[in-house]
C-alpha cells in the first residue's frame, strides 16, 4: 500500500506539471485566437496544438486513475475532470461533432470564425478547470505571514493587471482605435473596484470583446477575488481548509467558521438570481421600447444588470444612461435603482431579509420582522431608506427647473431619487452631473463620501459608520454612555472603529487632494474634490473630468479607487504588524482634548 502511495504520488505531480502547462498553452493560445487578428496559417497551428493540448489533459487524467489509491472515491472527487474528459475523448476522435454543433446554432458560419469559437471554447473549459483544480492550493499562499487585508489587496491588484493587459489586446477596441496602458490600468481599475470612472467611453471605444472582458472585471471586483476563489475550492477542490475558513471568516464578517461555506454559496446564489431577474425585466423592457435587434436586448439587459447590482457604473449605451434609448424610461430607470439598492445593502443583510420568506404557520409578518431581522439589518435598513429619502427631497427643490426643464413633474421625482440612489456608489446618471449646482454637488459629495453599507458590493465608510459615529456623538451631548439601537447595545469597539474608518478615509482624501492639485493646477477645485470621492468611495460619478486628466491626475485616482475598493483602514492596516497588548501598565494622566 506504501509502495502504491508514493508512485501515486510521482504520477500526481508528473499529471499536475502535464496539466500547468495544458494551462499554459491555453492561455497563449486564447489571448492569440480572441485578442489578435491572425491569419488562417496561425489558427490551424493553434488547432493543432490546441488538440495536442487536450490529448495531454486526457492522458495525464487516464494516469491519475490507474495509479489512485481508491478507485471507488476517483469519481467521486474528480467528477469534473473525468466529465470534460469524456467530452474531450469526444472531440479528439470525432471533431466534426463540435462543428456541427455550432452550425446548427450559427447556421452560414464560416470554417474560421468556427475554428475561433472552437480555440475560445476549449481553452477557456481548460483554463477555468486548472483555476479550480488551482484553488485548493490557496492555503499555501496563505501561509505566507501577511495580513488578511494585505492577502485581499494583493488578489485585487492581480486582477486588475490581468485586466489591464487584456484591454490593451487588439481586438478590445473598435477598428482604427487603441488604449494607452494608463487608460487601460485606469479602466480596469474602476471595473474591478466597481467605480464606474471612465477615460474612453465604454461604448463606442471598447470593441465588444472588450466591453464583455469589463463585465468579467465588474462580476469579479463585484464578489471579490477572494470569494470567488473560496467558492471554487468550497464546491469543485474538496473543501475549504481551517486557515482558509479562518480568513474569509474576517472578511465576511462571520462569527462562525462553520458558516463560512454556506454563507459563500448563498453569496453566489443570491448575486446571479438577482442579476437574472434584472436582465429578464430589462430585457422585457426594452424589447417593448426600443427597436434594438433582440441579441443587442439581450446584451444590453445582462451587462445593465451586473453593472447595476454591482454599482459599478458601466454603461454600454453612448450616453450612458442620458441614452435616448433609456433616458426616459422610468421603468428601466426604476429596475436599475432597485438593483443598485439590492447590491448596496449588503450580502449578509439580503440573506437575513430572505429568512422573513420562509413560511412559519400562525406568526404574522410584524412578529418574524420583529424577531427574525437582526438589529444590525433594522439599522442598515434604516439609514439606508433615511439618506435615499432625504438626498433625494434636497437635490429636487435644490436643482434648478432649467436642468428639469423637458421633464414633468413624476419625472423630476423620479431622476432626484435615482440620483439620491446613484451617489450611495452607483455612478450611472441620467442628469449631467458637470450641470449640477454647488449645493447639489454638495450633497451629492456627501452621499458619495457615506456610500453603501457593509459586506456590499458598494464602496464609500459606510452607512453603519456615519451613523454609530453621529449616535455616539449625540449621546456624549447628551451625557448618556451607551449607543443602543433596537434594544441593542453596540459594542464600543464598533464605534472606536467607526472613528478609525472616518478618519483614515478623511486622510486620504486631504493627501490625495493636495497631490492632484499639484498636478491638475488649472481644474476647478470642487471638480477635482467630486473626482476624489467618487473614486473613493467606488461611486463612479464625474464631473466630465476623468478623460481630461494628465497621467499624474489618473495614477492618483488609480490609487484612491483600489484603496477605496480594500477599504482605506484594511488598506493602512496591511502595512502594519499587529503587535500584542502589553502586559503592563503605566500610571494614567488626562490629557486635555478639543
Amino acid at each position: 500500500m506504501v509502495r502504491r502511495h508514493e508512485i501515486y504520488d510521482r504520477v500526481r505531480m508528473l499529471s499536475e506539471v502535464l496539466l500547468g502547462l495544458v494551462a499554459l498553452h491555453s492561455v497563449i493560445a486564447l489571448l492569440a485566437s480572441i485578442g489578435f487578428y491572425i491569419d488562417a496559417n496561425s489558427i490551424n497551428l493553434l488547432m493543432t496544438t490546441t488538440r495536442a493540448s487536450l490529448i495531454c489533459f486526457v492522458i495525464q487524467e487516464l494516469l491519475r486513475f490507474l495509479f489512485y489509491p481508491k478507485r471507488s472515491v476517483f469519481f467521486s472527487e474528480r467528477w469534473l475532470e473525468f466529465t470534460f474528459s469524456i467530452i474531450f475523448i469526444a472531440i479528439i476522435i470525432e471533431p466534426s461533432l463540435f462543428f456541427n454543433t455550432i452550425s446548427y446554432f450559427v447556421p452560414g458560419i464560416s470554417s474560421i470564425d468556427s475554428n475561433l469559437i472552437f480555440l475560445a471554447t476549449i481553452n477557456i473549459i481548460l483554463i477555468i478547470i486548472f483555476t479550480i483544480k488551482a484553488s485548493k492550493y490557496t492555503d499555501v499562499f496563505l501561509k505566507v505571514n501577511l495580513h488578511p487585508a494585505a492577502i485581499f489587496a494583493i488578489s485585487f491588484a492581480i486582477i486588475i493587471l490581468i485586466g489591464s493587459f487584456m484591454l490593451i489586446l487588439p481586438k478590445a477596441t473598435v477598428d482604427g482605435d487603441s488604449t494607452s496602458y494608463i487608460d487601460a490600468l485606469f479602466t480596469s481599475t474602476s471595473a474591478v473596484c466597481v467605480t464606474g470612472l471612465v477615460v474612453e467611453n465604454t461604448a463606442t471605444h471598447f470593441s465588444r470583446f472588450g466591453q464583455i472582458i469589463i463585465l468579467i472585471l465588474i462580476q469579479i471586483g463585484g464578489l471579490g477575488v477572494m470569494t470567488l476563489t473560496t467558492f471554487f475550492a468550497a464546491m469543485f477542490a474538496g473543501g475549504l481548509s481551517v486557515r482558509i475558513r479562518l480568513l474569509m471568516r474576517e472578511y465576511l464578517g462571520q462569527l462562525q467558521i462553520g458558516g463560512v461555506a454556506k454563507l459563500i454559496k448563498q453569496i453566489f446564489a443570491f448575486t446571479f438570481v438577482i442579476e437574472g431577474i434584472g436582465a429578464f425585466s430589462l430585457f422585457s423592457i426594452l424589447s417593448e421600447t426600443t427597436n434594438l435587434p433582440r441579441s443587442e436586448i439581450i446584451y444590453q439587459s445582462i451587462f445593465h444588470s451586473i453593472s447595476g447590482f454591482c454599482n459599478a457604473g458601466f454603461s454600454t449605451f453612448q450616453n450612458g444612461l442620458m441614452d435616448f434609448n433609456v433616458q426616459n424610461n422610468a421603468y428601466f430607470i426604476i429596475v436599475i435603482m432597485l438593483l443598485i439598492i439590492l447590491g448596496g445593502l449588503g450580502f449578509t443583510v439580503l440573506l437575513n431579509i430572505s429568512e422573513l420568506l420562509k413560511f412559519q404557520q400562525g406568526k404574522s409578518l410584524k412578529f418574524r420582522i420583529k424577531t427574525q431581522l437582526r438589529s444590525s439589518t433594522k439599522f442598515v435598513l434604516l439609514v439606508s431608506f433615511i439618506l435615499v429619502v432625504s438626498g433625494a427631497i434636497v437635490i429636487f427643490f435644490l436643482n434648478p427647473d432649467s436642468l428639469y426643464k423637458p421633464l414633468s413633474f413624476g419625472e423630476k421625482v423620479l431622476n432626484s431619487l435615482f440620483l439620491s440612489v446613484t451617489s450611495r456608489t452607483a455612478g450611472f446618471n441620467t442628469l449631467p452631473s458637470e450641470l449640477l449646482p454647488i449645493p447639489v454637488a454638495l450633497c451629492v459629495i456627501f452621499l458619495m463620501w457615506i456610500g453603501a453599507s457593509p459586506g456590499s458590493t458598494g464602496g464609500g465608510i459606510k452607512t453603519t459608520t456615519i451613523s454609530l459615529a453621529v449616535l455616539s456623538l449625540y449621546n456624549h451631548l447628551i451625557g448618556k454612555e451607551r449607543v443602543e439601537i433596537f434594544h441593542r447595545e453596540v459594542d464600543q469597539r464598533n464605534i472606536n472603529q467607526a472613528f478609525l474608518v472616518i478618519g483614515a478615509n478623511l486622510a486620504a482624501l486631504a493627501i490625495a487632494l493636495f497631490l492632484i492639485v499639484i498636478f491638475e493646477p488649472d481644474k476647478n477645485l470642487l471638480d477635482l474634490a467630486f473626482e476624489l470621492v467618487s473614486a473613493a468611495s467606488t461611486v463612479g460619478l464625474s464631473r466630465n473630468l476623468s478623460p481630461s486628466l494628465s497621467i499624474g491626475g489618473k495614477i492618483i485616482i488609480i490609487i484612491m479607487m483600489f484603496v477605496g475598493r480594500v477599504g482605506f483602514l484594511n488598506f493602512f492596516s496591511a502595512f502594519i504588524r499587529p503587535s500584542p497588548e502589553p502586559k503592563y501598565h503605566y500610571p494614567k494622566e488626562g490629557i486635555l482634548v478639543g
